[in-house]
């Protein structure tokens, strides 16, 4: 619970929370929450500070969560978090999630919630939107085990390079200019970098089980021990902060931008499994295919509702240049057994392994907000007993419109979410509606400062604001 236990309680095997502090020598806490469009959000506080402040945490402006991903604040639109005018929130630490930074041995760094000022929760805060699902999941009975894949692009390029040159001359971190996958080569050229972020994220208690390089030029994937919801998002958002970090003091850059070049681009699959009281559901020997009923209702809410999930898991405008066919992400609202080229891969071989993996998400999306809304759709799914379409069997590219599309563009996939009133009721139709109009504010953005021809390859505009933050 976010701001317990208390400084006069035990905290972690110490005494007291100031024995612990004490223990790891630690006087900066640095506090970290996303915004809206998964940027990483805080301060860095004295101890006294951030001790002094707990259990509600530390003042931020409201516009932290009521803005863009410029942070140019949302004034056309309001949430009724917010008061009349601009005012303060807080953010709320989770002590749990508190640990020594590793690397300078006098910071701490800790996880909050956008909380009000009395410490009540905001329901917009992506972190607090994802514990209600799972709550939800909690009382159907439910629990879930997920993990994600990171894709990004390492550039030799430092960071001020990049943006100096405009973003153009690039340099891949590559041994060849071909687009390979799990090529050695190209892995050892990444090896150095990848050896000081794996190192991180073993001081920062995040468990990985291995990383190789993807099919972009420069492309790498990291996969993360699978965890429960909450404790993964966690680790994701950490571990975005790690490599850019990393990228920094190496003196190059990193991004997860969902198409930076040409070519392949940044994805981040999430691959998850139902447990009830601590056993596995997805899989029954005695069902048709070894897939059990329950999987097949949660299957169709995943299915029904992955159009109006786009607007959440491909969150920015460049993220659409991504959903191209033949490309490899899913463009179409299908589903397979191990298929990856649907929108949901199904791998059911056996009780232990059975899961879904949910193949849509783009490389910049807000991990709070993608499992909330993989949750909320499964959930509509068992709410109705649905079933799914039937399942998809050939390479789900170049196929005949009339399969069911993704959204293609950022303005179709708030349309799509605006259109589905069961998944909004589920996540909070107040919410959704304030996310739309984000949405649409992000398109009008882009478009008046581009008012031309849609350009093929990005613009410096989605560079400049898409490649460092998020």
């Amino acid at each position: 619970m976010a701001g317990s236990p208390m400084n006069t309680e035990e905290f972690k095997g110490e005494a007291s929370l100031d024995a612990w502090l004490d223990r790891h020598h630690i006087n900066r806490i640095r506090t970290l929450a996303t915004d809206l469009n998964g940027g990483a959000l805080g301060k860095y506080c004295a101890r006294p500070k951030f001790v002094k402040g707990l259990p509600i945490g530390h003042n931020i402006a409201d516009v932290a969560l009521g803005s863009d991903s410029e942070h140019t604040p949302h004034l056309g639109f309001w949430h009724p978090f917010r008061q009349n005018v601009i005012g303060d929130i807080a953010l709320s630490p989770d002590l749990e999630t508190l640990v020594p930074d590793g690397k300078d041995p006098e910071l701490g760094q800790v996880i909050c919630d956008f909380t009000q000022l009395d410490g009540s929760p905001i329901s917009l805060c992506p972190r607090t939107k994802l514990k209600q699902q799972i709550e939800a999941l909690h009382a159907a009975g439910l629990s879930m085990i997920c993990t994600f894949e990171l894709e990004f692009f390492l550039y030799d390029n430092t960071f001020d390079e990049i943006a100096s040159s405009e973003y153009q001359g690039l340099k891949p971190v590559s041994a060849s200019p071909l687009q390979t996958i799990y090529l050695l080569r190209d892995s050892f050229r990444a090896q150095k970098f990848m050896a000081e972020v794996v190192k991180r994220l073993d001081w920062y208690g995040i468990p990985w089980e291995a990383w190789n390089n993807e099919n972009g030029n420069g492309q790498i994937e990291l996969n993360l021990v699978p965890a429960e919801p909450l404790t993964m998002a966690d680790r994701v958002i950490r571990a975005k902060t790690i490599i850019f970090e990393t990228a920094v003091e190496l003196g190059l850059a990193t991004t997860f931008m969902a198409h930076p070049q040409p070519g392949f681009s940044n994805g981040m699959h999430i691959h998850h499994s139902l447990k009830r009281q601590g056993d596995p559901i997805f899989f029954d020997a005695n069902a048709p295919d070894q897939r059990s009923e329950l999987l097949m209702h949660w299957l169709a809410g995943l299915v029904d509702t992955m159009p109006a999930s786009v607007s959440y898991l491909c969150p920015s405008i460049n993220a659409f240049r991504r959903l191209r066919e033949f490309a490899a992400p899913p463009v179409t609202a299908t589903w397979g057994e191990e298929n990856k080229s649907t929108g949901i891969r199904l791998i059911c071989d056996a009780p232990a392994t059975a899961r879904i993996e949910h193949r849509v998400g783009a490389g910049d999306l807000n991990p709070y907000h993608a499992l909330a809304v993989i949750i909320a759709g499964g959930l509509t799914g068992l709410t109705q007993k649905a079933s799914p379409p039937e399942e998809f069997t050939d390479l789900a590219w170049g196929i005949p419109e009339s399969v069911p599309r993704l959204p293609g563009d950022i303005m179709s996939a708030a349309k799509a979410l605006a259109s589905h009133d069961l998944l909004a009721s589920q996540l909070g139709v107040e919410d959704v509606t304030y996310w739309i109009k984000s949405r649409r504010h992000e398109w009008l953005t882009f478009h008046r400062a581009n008012p031309g021809p849609s350009s093929p390859t990005p613009t410096l505009w989605e560079y400049q604001r898409y490649f460092v933050i998020t």
